[in-house]
């Protein structure tokens, strides 16, 4: 999910047919990472119904819940904000952009509600490894804060540009 997020801060710059083929090639990144997390999400409860265990009840089984139902959202509306699905141009021309922008933070909370789902799992005692653990966490950490800086540049360069994304 973290490639997919950073391909969108990528193409965010570019025009035409390298920005389609950039676009396409997120989609296929977000593609995989939800195949990832509906086959965990599957394994999980299916583990919880062999071993006669209820659902949900965990703070990271919640998270964990909800994440994967915006990661179910979040593609839906980036296919309804690419241009060349034919969707987007069904709604009013003044809501195209919100919808776009509405697509772009629903993906930044998505992979962000990821994180803490990880973080959340670490902690469980099933999982804990002691330092190993703590390396990982220290990881997950780090990578959220590399891709909260890019993605701080990302959108002050949209801003300067035109505060909204390009049409495509």
């Amino acid at each position: 999910m973290s490639e997919g997020v950073l391909s969108a801060v990528m193409f965010r710059t570019l025009d035409g047919p390298e920005r389609v083929s950039a676009i396409w090639s997120h989609a296929l990144l977000q593609a995989r990472a939800m195949v990832c997390i509906v086959a965990g999400f599957v394994v999980i409860y299916r583990n919880k119904v062999v071993n006669g265990r209820s659902h949900f009840l965990s703070t990271h089984a919640q998270v964990g819940l909800a994440t994967m139902l915006l990661s179910l959202g979040s593609p839906l509306l980036g296919l309804v904000s690419f241009r060349r699905m034919g969707i987007i141009q069904r709604f009013p021309e003044r809501l195209q952009p919100r919808i776009k922008w509405l697509h772009r933070q629903l993906g930044v909370v998505t992979w962000l509600m990821s994180l803490v789902t990880i973080q959340l799992a670490l902690r469980h005692p099933a999982v804990y490894k002691g330092g190993l653990t703590i390396f990982w966490q220290v990881g997950v950490g780090l990578i959220a804060a590399v891709m909260g800086v890019l993605l701080a540049k990302a959108g002050a360069k949209a801003k300067e540009e035109d505060g909204i994304g390009k049409a495509v």
